[in-house]
């Protein structure tokens, strides 16, 4: 079978969705399919199969639909915000790029975003079935970032009806939890039948092999190790980590918080830093290709979020046997349960993160045992096989013709 794997975003990038389409295209070349990939290149400057080398300069085909939008939203929708503007041309210029690029060759689409689901929807062939994966609410991210202040607003409109119609523009719809299915269908309108959950899987041997693999960087022997991957925005909620930190180093000092990641926070974050005094504890890391071997080295894990999803990075903690201190946002509650694999606190509440900080770096039983139980229900629960079988499921499900022809190949297991 051969199929096209689509995504919006910037191929390849740190972060979940990156590795999400990369494990799903390996696993299924293993099968015998053939799969590309058609995303943005990471100069945001052109559309590209990163597995083939073909490409199209974006100017060439954003510029002449740029100059007829504009055209038409100064002529008959002179009221609309340019930040609408934006995002309507950009995903026509998707739309576009992908119907030059070509999709008749494929027997399936399985599409990543809002962006690409609706803009694939349009220019595919009926006879092709298209599956779509939600990774997360971007309208609601909006509203944390602040770059939509009011659900009042044209802005909030326009992104509540890019949820409904990226969710509905496929056959089926994957998410990876019940908190964004209920969300979607609550908030959005999206009809819950319409919405399958299908968890996270991470390739565990991978994993492993990165994990004892050589770092650089060297603890101190004094000194516990806290680790936050996450990305440098506000939904990650970091400045309530910095303010946990603050108070816990009242308390004691023995221990150094590594923030892995970047993003445009950085300056406000590190500013935060140095007004709480903390910058003999806190470490700005950036962005890292040896996450795996730096949370091998970490005594903690923590993820202050005011918004997530799955979070990739809360799987890799588990499956390391690490200690997991995280909020309740989104959809992490179904990941950790509270007092048995790890700690929760309400998200935004310093207190409450400063307090479960404490008990584990202050109690070496519970922070063990707690990474035992995280790291069983993670080696379990987090199968690369079981998030396959249940892709293939779905995979079937739209493509009966194919059926016959095996979609599943001959697909070893994994061995952990």
């Amino acid at each position: 079978m051969k199929i096209l794997l689509a995504t919006y975003w910037y191929l390849p990038h740190v972060g979940g969705v990156s590795t999400y389409v990369y494990t799903l295209k390996r696993e299924l070349e293993k099968m015998g399919h053939e799969v590309d990939i058609f995303a943005h290149h990471p100069d945001m400057q052109k559309y590209y199969m990163p597995n083939n080398g073909r490409y199209i300069d974006k100017p060439k085909i954003k510029d002449p639909i740029y100059e007829k939008m504009m055209t038409y939203y100064e002529q008959y929708l002179p009221q609309v915000d340019p930040w609408i503007r934006w995002r309507d041309i950009e995903r026509y210029s998707f739309e576009a790029a992908a119907a030059v690029f070509g999709l008749k060759k494929y027997d399936l689409i399985h599409t990543q975003d809002l962006v690409s689901t609706r803009a694939l929807w349009r220019v595919k062939s009926n006879d092709t079935p298209l599956i779509a994966t939600i990774h997360g609410c971007l309208a609601t991210e909006f509203i944390y970032s602040r770059e939509i202040k009011s659900k009042n607003s044209l802005p909030w409109h326009y992104v509540s009806a890019e949820e409904y119609y990226g969710s509905t523009s496929s056959n089926i719809t994957m998410v990876p939890t019940h908190w964004l299915k209920n969300l979607l269908s609550t908030d959005f309108n999206v009809p819950g039948s319409h919405l399958t959950v299908v968890p996270y899987g991470m390739d565990i041997n991978a994993f492993f092999k990165k994990m004892n693999a050589k770092t650089a960087v060297n603890v101190p022997p004094d000194k516990k190790i806290l680790v936050c991957p996450a990305r440098l925005v506000p939904v990650k909620g970091h400045k309530h980590l910095l303010n946990a930190l603050a108070k816990l180093k009242e308390e004691r000092d023995d221990w150094l918080c590594w923030l892995i990641g970047d993003g445009r926070l950085r300056r406000k974050l590190e500013k935060q830093t140095i007004s709480l005094n903390l910058q003999d504890h806190v470490i700005f890391m950036g962005n890292r290709q040896d996450v795996p071997a730096l949370l091998k080295q970490a005594d903690i894990f923590v993820l202050p979020s005011l918004q997530d999803n799955h979070p990739f990075s809360v799987m890799e903690a588990q499956v390391a046997g690490k200690a997991v201190v995280v909020s309740d946002a989104g959809g992490i509650p179904e990941m950790v349960t509270h007092k048995i694999t790890g700690l929760i606190s309400p998200a935004g509440e310093s207190e409450l993160l400063f307090q479960n900080l404490k008990r584990v770096i202050e109690n070496d039983s519970l922070r063990c045992q707690l990474g035992e139980n995280a790291q069983q229900w993670g080696m379990l629960q987090w199968s690369l096989d079981t998030m396959m079988e249940r892709i293939l499921t779905i995979y079937e499900k739209v493509t009966p013709n194919l059926r016959k022809g095996g979609i599943r190949g001959g697909r070893k297991k994994q061995t952990n």
